[in-house]
C-alpha cells in the first residue's frame, strides 16, 4: 500500500523523561504520524466519511500524551500507534515518529527520538 495520511512536526507540550525535572518541567515533543490506507475510496467520491480526519489524529496524540506523564518516548509512540489503530478502522498501518529536542544529555543535538511502525 502506498497511499497514506501523514502529520509532520505537530508540537505537543508533555511531562515525558526519566528525570524528575523533565516531570516537573515539561517540554516540547514533536510528533510526525503516518498512516496507511487505501486513499481512492475517499479519492474518487470527495466523501469525508471514506478518509481519516487530520485533526482527530492530532487531537488523539495530544490526548495520549496528556495522559502520561510516561518515563520513555518509546512508551509515548507506542500508546499513540496503538490508539490510532484502535479508533481508526480505515488505517492499516502506521509509522510514529517521536523527537525530543531537549533532552537532558551533554551532547549537542538538534534532538534524540524515536520511529516505531505498527499494522493490524
Amino acid at each position: 500500500m502506498s497511499d497514506r495520511i501523514f502529520l509532520s512536526n505537530l508540537c505537543l507540550y508533555g511531562f515525558h523523561g526519566v528525570m524528575p525535572e523533565e516531570k516537573r518541567l515539561g517540554q516540547r515533543f514533536y510528533i510526525d504520524l503516518s498512516c496507511e490506507l487505501d486513499l481512492a475510496p475517499a479519492g474518487q467520491s470527495d466523501d469525508y466519511t471514506r478518509t481519516v480526519c487530520y485533526d482527530a489524529l492530532c487531537q488523539l496524540a495530544q490526548e495520549i500524551s496528556d495522559n502520561g506523564p510516561f518515563d520513555l518516548i518509546e512508551t509515548l509512540g507506542e500508546r499513540i500507534a496503538q490508539g490510532i489503530l484502535d479508533r481508526f478502522a480505515l488505517i492499516r498501518a502506521v509509522r510514529v515518529t517521536v523527537r525530543k529536542p531537549s533532552a537532558p544529555i551533554r551532547a549537542t543535538l538538534d534532538h534524540a527520538g524515536i520511529e516505531i511502525r505498527r499494522q493490524r
